[in-house]
């Protein structure tokens, strides 16, 4: 039964996702000749874009099939059985964490190739690229390390917590993970980030003024406005703040402050500073943290039968042999969601246009223009099919948010 599920699940995924990319194909090539876009990007610019697009997207096309084939793969040679069976079954809660991440880890490998591909084969021939082989394979040891410190501990908390409190583990594991997501906000810009970029303060001057003050006038009291040399990798633009109670700091990437005005500056900062306003990053927390809840109750059912291992072939169902499952197949259970969450994020992405638009008098004009710029920067796609985006864009489109911020500005007039 449990593996006929997962034949099952793959099955619909692969052929949904895949039509998913082909009505994706085949928006972006209806679009082909038909440059409505041309009050701020050439045609030059809309080919590179059409054909950036349908570039990634043939390239989404073959990542599915890669995927869905490893999956394959772990079922019809039973690896999970062979793995559980090699292993034993370890007393040391640490030693089992540990198997468990290189159990993820040595599935992630089949996946450095598409990675690899990715940056130095369409990244470089669309001229976003920067970075080096040696670079990038300095940052796979450093992800490697990161993620060896951080998913250990939390795969021993959890396998302790099993053990400790066998009736209510799943509560105390959803709160654990809900406050580990506050310590990465408060540690990423001070111990991760600095592994990969460089942070420096924004130089003194009249860009530094005028966003101090509009950080100042949105009630956003910045610890610092800092500058990540994000060009040493990519030639893409963002900004982002981040913020835990007191502590909160801004990130330019120097790309924008090459390529963007002052006026467009600001207005993606205000954009960014009406997440936090808006409390985004708390309604985020708490929805993260009711989904682990119900996510980890379901495997406290399963925990409390012996199914698991009887459809693989096992004496017992571990908390290991679960935590196992759900590193390789999670995903394929995940992807059913995505509509969901990306209807919170794109509404959320609304409402910090609304509070952009509202802060200043130009504000929401400056930050149509700074989006239309950073669709022809980075060569966005400008034609996404409804379904696709509606599965895979956390963001509205374009469009979507130029017509409300429009639609805001004539509410506003009228009134």
């Amino acid at each position: 039964m449990l593996k006929e599920l997962l034949w099952g699940l793959m099955t619909a995924f692969m052929l949904f996702e895949t039509t998913l990319l082909l009505l994706n194909n085949y928006s972006i090539r209806h679009n082909l000749k038909n440059n409505i876009f041309r009050d701020f990007i050439d045609d030059t610019t809309f080919s590179n874009a059409t054909a950036y697009s349908l570039t990634r997207n043939h390239f989404a096309l073959l990542c599915l099939f890669y995927k869905v084939i490893i999956w394959a793969l772990v079922l019809r040679l039973e690896l999970i059985p062979i793995f559980m069976k090699v292993i034993g079954n370890p007393d040391s809660l640490w030693l089992q964490s540990t198997w468990l991440f290189f159990w993820s880890f040595f599935l992630s490998l089949f996946f450095l190739p598409l990675d690899y591909i990715s940056t130095f084969k369409i990244e470089k021939d669309f001229g976003f690229n920067r970075s080096t082989k040696w670079l990038w394979i300095m940052d796979q040891i450093k992800s490697f390390c990161v993620g060896a410190c951080l998913n250990i501990p939390l795969f021993a908390l959890l396998l302790y917590l099993l053990q400790a409190f066998s009736n209510t583990w799943w509560i105390w594991g959803a709160l654990g993970c809900c406050i580990l997501q506050i310590v990465l906000i408060w540690l990423y810009p001070k111990l991760i980030l600095p592994l990969f970029n460089k942070l420096t303060p924004l130089e003194e001057g009249t860009l530094k003024t005028r966003l101090e003050g509009l950080a100042q006038k949105a009630g956003f009291k910045s610890a610092a406005i800092q500058v990540l040399d994000s060009s040493k990798r990519s030639t893409h633009s963002n900004a982002y703040c981040s913020s835990v109670g007191k502590i909160q700091h801004i990130v330019l990437y120097d790309t924008l402050l090459k390529n963007f005005t002052d006026e467009e500056i600001e207005a993606i900062l205000a954009h960014e500073i009406g997440h936090y306003k808006r409390k985004h990053i708390q309604k985020g927390l708490i929805v993260s943290t009711l989904s682990t809840l119900l996510g980890l109750k379901i495997c406290d059912i399963l925990l409390q039968s012996n199914w698991l291992a009887e459809q693989l072939g096992l004496t017992t169902t571990s908390p290991l042999l679960l935590l196992v499952l759900l590193t390789t197949f999670l995903t394929l259970f995940l992807y059913w969601f995505n509509p969901i969450t990306n209807h919170f994020s794109r509404k959320y992405e609304y409402e910090a246009d609304a509070f952009a638009n509202a802060l200043t008098p130009d504000c929401g004009e400056n930050l149509i223009r700074a989006l239309k710029k950073l669709y022809r920067e980075n060569l966005s796609n400008l034609f996404p099919h409804p379904l696709y985006s509606g599965f895979h864009y956390s963001h509205p489109t374009l469009t979507e948010r130029e017509r409300a911020i429009h639609a805001k500005n004539r509410i506003s007039k009228n009134h």
